[in-house]
């Protein structure tokens, strides 16, 4: 989980998500990116993400959805992770409200990257236990630990 662990830090984690809509969590999570230094164009990459989700839903099942963008205007790959209790209508593909949310935000140039991040964030949260312990976490540091694999799992 190296790749990971060199973009997510507690400050872009939302313990409480306040959104009960897709695209408003997505504004919600976009906030804590948009206080990146990184972002030189804030509106250019909410539409992105906002017209990414109206494409195609990027709920994956099982109370998951990783938004993202890849756009040109980005310095450097960007995480942000919301976790919701009550959950989030986000048209997923199991019909089912999200409860965890992993915003992505990569450089149009990191095509590669991109999509080793997407693989590396689905492939975490599909496992039950990860999402569990995602859930009960007291804190932002620890949904970082959780991610991370720092303490390993198991």
């Amino acid at each position: 989980m190296e790749k990971l662990r060199r973009i997510l830090d507690p400050n872009k984690v939302v313990l409480n998500l306040a959104a009960q809509r897709n695209f408003d969590a997505i504004r919600e999570l976009a906030t804590v990116l948009l206080q990146d230094e990184v972002v030189p164009d804030q509106k250019h990459l909410l539409a992105a993400l906002i017209r990414r989700e109206q494409q195609a839903s990027t709920g994956i099942g099982k109370g998951v959805a990783i938004p993202h963008a890849h756009e040109d205007g980005i310095r450097r790959q960007l995480l942000a992770i919301g976790i919701s209790q009550t959950g989030i209508e986000f048209d997923a593909i199991d019909g089912q409200p999200v409860h965890i949310i992993a915003l992505l935000v990569t450089p149009l140039k990191h095509q590669k990257q991109h999509m080793a991040l997407l693989a590396a964030l689905s492939q975490r949260l599909q496992q039950e236990e990860v999402r569990q312990r995602l859930l009960q976490a007291a804190d932002a540091a620890e949904v970082v630990e959780i991610f991370t694999g720092n303490p390993p799992l198991g």
